[in-house]
């Protein structure tokens, strides 16, 4: 049985499409189907029911696709392990923009202490690092800490403090100020984004509103960071936000303003799971840990 056919099975489970699955297999349709019925065949079950109204997971195809994703999963470590000689290795989970504010400091002295040590990077939004996390496919997660749904079968060390910013079209009225308070946007309306790790966080950072006696105001929910700038407009919808994105070039149409209210402010963690073994885990977390209490990243 080839490797190759689990990862077909994996690919058409997802979409649960012959047509889709196929092209972005880069083969024919014809062809993923002799490949399924093969594996039907050794397995000895049907795994996929077909009818008109399109593609299903049997009860067998489900069980059958939990444990492939395990051995597809192992299969790749073990070849990741083969190909760098056995060096060891450890996948660090970082928000896309956050990448030069949580790693580029430290990454350098702890790469110079393990010379050994391959570092990996999974530059992603929170939703795909801590599904990672949960999967054991990365290690660590450098995130700013709110409670989430599965973040209770996590485990957080907290690292330092992350004020908020406030981002706006750059023709928006306030635009032009240095700093803004809070309550200097009571008036606004906001812009928030989806997923349960950004939903529970829209409302960590709504509650600093709430305290100073406002009840923000949604204009519009979104997907991305990428399409809320996209809608942004001068007159309407500003986002708060880790205070990481003034790094970030973003888009030349908007604007950053750090939130001068000082109990404003997120805290950045690292999270683990805690049956994953990595000896590295450990190191690296006290590393940064250092590097944050001597004011690295203050």
């Amino acid at each position: 049985m080839k490797i190759d056919y689990f990862r077909e099975f994996i690919t058409l489970a997802k979409y649960l499409n012959f047509s889709v699955a196929s092209e972005l297999l880069n083969m024919t349709q014809p062809g993923l189907s002799r490949h399924i019925a093969t594996l039907e065949k050794e397995v000895g079950v049907t795994l996929l029911e077909r009818d008109t109204h399109g593609v299903r997971l049997t009860q067998a195809g489900t069980q059958f696709l939990d444990g492939i994703k395990r051995i597809v999963d192992d299969y790749d470590a073990l070849c990741e392990k083969v190909l760098h000689g056995g060096a060891q290795q450890l996948h660090i989970g970082v928000p896309y923009f956050g990448i030069n504010r949580y790693l580029s400091d430290m990454v350098s002295g702890f790469e110079a202490s393990h010379p050994q040590v391959k570092l990996k990077y999974l530059p992603a939004y929170p939703e795909a690092i801590i599904d990672a996390l949960l999967a054991k496919q990365a290690d660590l997660a450098i995130l700013p800490r709110v409670d989430s749904p599965n973040s209770e079968r996590l485990i957080f060390h907290d690292a330092f403090r992350e004020p908020l910013t406030v981002i706006m079209h750059r023709e928006h009225p306030l635009a032009s100020r240095k700093s803004l308070h809070l309550i200097d946007l009571k008036d606004e309306r906001f812009i928030s984004i989806q997923g349960y790790y950004s939903g529970a966080m829209v409302e960590y950072q709504h509650d600093f509103c709430r305290q100073v006696g406002y009840e923000p105001q949604t204009i519009m929910t979104v997907n991305t960071i990428e399409e809320a700038v996209l809608k942004m407009k001068p007159d309407m919808g500003v986002m708060l936000m880790p205070g990481h994105l003034k790094e970030a070039t973003i888009s030349a149409n908007v604007k950053c303003i750090d939130i001068a209210d000082s109990q404003c402010y997120l805290t950045i963690s690292l999270w683990h799971h805690p049956e994953n073994d990595n000896p590295l885990i450990g190191p690296f977390i006290e590393h940064y840990l250092k590097l944050s209490a001597e004011g690295e990243y203050d």
